[in-house]
């Protein structure tokens, strides 16, 4: 791997791993699928802050594409299968670049067993092709991008925050969901702005999501973040013209009821602040705060209506650093609101098809956990983490559209709550580029193994090609 200084943001290259700084110094484009090498790798690189001139708070992690052939269509596809001692999955993956600015990407899964392939939400069928129940694109779209801009549409996901899976509103683990992107960056100043629909319920209620976020990068070692994430919904609700400026607030158009359906309760509007920073050399601090709610006015805060915020640190420390193997220990703390994420409508609760937008536990929840991750001569991934998990008995995850009950102040979490260990245990190993096995163990509760052990083993193979026409 290369070798970098990371506090004096110094490069000493191997000639061996020159193509990876190559790659990296081109601008992203479109969303890479979680399941691939390029994601893994370029996460651990973004989380060590390596190659912080890259560093964004706006995920997730998009492909780099070399654009020597101006003039040319540039095709790329693989067709693979992934298979898991509980289910099988096919899949493809295409995508072209056209004189260098213009993409098109398509990410298609077809799986027997919904629920062991993550970020699937395809709806199952009760009849079965070929022993195959249920499929979904989960990445696909167009888009246009210079030096300075990105206009794209299509359907994926976005990732908002500092530090790596300690994401609070939204995260690359979420489901899919279509929507249209607007990023623009002026070198140390980057914005981007994204309007989506999410989905529709039995009732016709339309469900949205608007996003719209400012960071400040000094290309060294500090990157800041400000955003603001809206869902709003409503019966037969059209997209709404007000949430399509991108430089307006939520609270602006609500209070002043420019929306077009009028009343404090149409939308919910969630606020973060995210620090990224190399504090020494090989040492990194993320940080993220949100706020849901902010109560300010003295008559709510004499009736006991409490604050709705949530937090996440995360310390990583690069342990080696060399051109065979890469490795870091980190530690995190990460604590969501008991109300946070929740509205008084559930439906502009931030869910997507009954799982969590942001972090994967949902709310009322307090997590600290540490762990070990690495490379191993480009070809084995490894991590372990281990943690405490507390889980109080508002936490939405069984109920993820029922809206909160009060905003009064009390414990946290609430209620009964849940103490248990948790820890996981995964590697993939690349056999060959396009071949590699994979095994994964976790428990949401260490001392209750028989019920909360879950545990996969399995290959990744596809058939890769690459033309350029």
């Amino acid at each position: 791997m290369t070798n970098i200084l990371t506090g004096l943001n110094l490069l000493k290259i191997d000639y061996k791993n020159i193509f990876i700084l190559f790659l990296l110094c081109f601008s992203f484009t479109q969303e890479i699928p979680n399941e691939f090498y390029d994601f893994k790798e370029k996460q651990i690189l973004m989380n060590c802050g390596l190659f912080w001139d890259q560093n964004s708070t706006f995920g997730p992690i998009r492909f780099s594409h070399i654009t020597t052939y101006s003039d040319s269509l540039i095709a790329r596809a693989r067709f693979g299968s992934t298979i898991l001692n509980n289910g099988t999955a096919l899949y493809a993956f295409g995508h072209f670049t056209f004189k260098k600015q213009f993409h098109g990407y398509l990410y298609p899964r077809i799986v027997d067993n919904p629920d062991f392939f993550p970020r699937f939400s395809g709806e199952p069928r009760l009849i079965h092709r070929f022993g195959f129940s249920s499929g979904e694109t989960d990445l696909s779209g167009i888009s246009y991008e210079n030096g300075w801009m990105i206009l794209q549409f299509g359907r994926g996901r976005q990732s908002w925050g500092a530090g790596e899976d300690i994401q609070l509103s939204l995260s690359h683990n979420s489901n899919a969901y279509d929507y249209g992107m607007l990023d623009l960056d002026f070198n140390n100043l980057r914005v981007r702005y994204f309007h989506g629909f999410l989905e529709t319920d039995t009732l016709s209620v339309n469900r949205y999501i608007v996003g719209r976020g400012i960071e400040w990068n000094n290309e060294r070692n500090i990157l800041i973040g400000l955003s603001e994430i809206i869902i709003y919904s409503g019966a037969n609700r059209p997209l709404d013209i007000s949430y399509m400026n991108p430089i307006a607030t939520h609270l602006e158009i609500e209070l002043n009821e420019r929306q077009n359906q009028l009343g404090t309760a149409s939308g919910n509007g969630v606020w973060q602040l995210s620090l990224d920073m190399i504090l020494k050399k090989k040492l990194k601090l993320s940080i993220n705060y949100m706020f849901d709610e902010f109560v300010l006015d003295k008559i709510q805060l004499m009736s006991g209506k409490s604050h709705g915020d949530a937090y996440s640190i995360q310390i990583t420390q690069i342990l080696s650093n060399n051109k065979n193997y890469l490795n870091f220990i980190y530690c995190s703390l990460i604590s969501v609101g008991t109300n946070t994420f929740q509205h008084q409508k559930g439906n502009n609760n931030f869910v997507q098809k009954n799982v969590p937008l942001g972090y994967f536990r949902g709310n009322d929840i307090r997590e600290s956990k540490i762990g070990i991750k690495g490379i191993l001569f480009d070809k084995l991934i490894g991590n372990f983490e281990f943690g405490i998990l507390e889980r109080g008995e508002n936490n939405f995850i069984e109920k993820p559209y029922e809206g909160y009950h009060n905003y009064l102040g009390g414990f946290f979490p609430s209620g009964n709550v849940k103490k248990s260990i948790v820890s996981q245990l995964k590697f993939q190993w690349w056999w060959k580029k396009n071949i590699s096995f994979f095994f994964d163990l976790q428990s949401d509760d260490v001392a209750n193994l028989s019920e909360k052990l879950v545990f996969f083993i399995g290959l990744d193979a596809y058939f890769g090609i690459n033309k350029i026409l």
